[in-house]
Order: C-alpha cells, then sequence, then structure tokens
C-alpha cells in the first residue's frame, strides 16, 4: 500500500510531469504526498537576478552597483536569496500542480545540499513509500538520457522510484 509519496522537483518539464503524476498517484491511494526542492548554491548570471527583481520574487538590490563592484560575500547573500525565491515558487507550482490533480495532504521541503543525497536523506526519514523524479533535470548535462540526480536516485533510494519522461 502507498501510503506516502516523495516527489522531486527542480523546475524541469520532466519534473513538472513527475509532480502531475505524482498528485495523481496521491489521490488514487489518499496518499500524502511530500514535495521536494533542493536548492544549490551557485553564481547566478545576472539575467536570472533581472527576472527575478521583474517577476517581483524578490525586491531589487538595495545597490545599484554593477556586479564587479559588489563584494563576494554580497553577492552570494543576493544570489542565496533569488535562489531560495525561486525555490519557493517552484514549491508553489508543484503543490498547486499535485492538488490539481487530487492530492489532499502536500507537505513542502525546502532542503539544502547535494541534490541526490539530500532528497535519499528526507525520503528515508520520512519513510516514504515511492519517489516519483523526472529522468532529467535541469542540471548542465541535461543532455544525458537520464540524468545524474535521478540514476543516483534509482541507484540508492530505500523504495521503488518511478522516472518519468
Amino acid at each position: 500500500m502507498i501510503e506516502r509519496l516523495l516527489v522531486a522537483v527542480d523546475g524541469s518539464d520532466h519534473a513538472r510531469r513527475a509532480a502531475d503524476l505524482a498528485g495523481d498517484l496521491a489521490a488514487r491511494y489518499e496518499a500524502q504526498l511530500v514535495v521536494v526542492h533542493v536548492l544549490v548554491y551557485r553564481r547566478l548570471p545576472d539575467a536570472v537576478r533581472r527576472m527575478a527583481e521583474i517577476e517581483h520574487l524578490v525586491e531589487p538590490a538595495a545597490s545599484p552597483a554593477p556586479s564587479l563592484l559588489r563584494w563576494p560575500q554580497e553577492e552570494s547573500a543576493e544570489d542565496a536569496r533569488i535562489i531560495a525565491a525561486l525555490g519557493e515558487k517552484i514549491l508553489d507550482e508543484t503543490e498547486r500542480r499535485a492538488r490539481d490533480k487530487g492530492a489532499r495532504e502536500v507537505v513542502r521541503c525546502l532542503l539544502q545540499g547535494e541534490p541526490a543525497d539530500a532528497i535519499l536523506e528526507e525520503a528515508a526519514r520520512r519513510r516514504v513509500d515511492l519517489m516519483v523524479v523526472g529522468c532529467r533535470g535541469l542540471g548542465e548535462l541535461s543532455a544525458l538520457l537520464l540524468g545524474s540526480v535521478s540514476h543516483k536516485l534509482l541507484q540508492l533510494a530505500p523504495c521503488p522510484v518511478l522516472a518519468v519522461k
């Protein structure tokens, strides 16, 4: 019996399809759906920063100084703030999609760390019965047939994993 499902999302098309399927399964089995997104901190391009401000995901930066003149700590803090806001937006969209498919009990988790490891730890901690993931995400090597995160989850998960194309 499936009582608890976990869907890992990163904003990619594959993850959206995984969220739709997980929402449908959660509704059919009357299961709890745990939605996870892992924050991956890295230097953001200026275009992403501007998009986050235009979309009102974050308030405009206090300093209009060009990024070349910012101290690295300030830049890292600003990038982290944007990454967290984008993560919340991904969770919002995923929860909405899952509820539209009929999921009733949705738990949201914003995690940090290496994506596969963080997802595996959360799956074990919550004792999920099934994980649903996109077969490829937004990683830099997205041209591979099976993404590195989904591959690692398939190999190491404490439960069955359904990879969605």
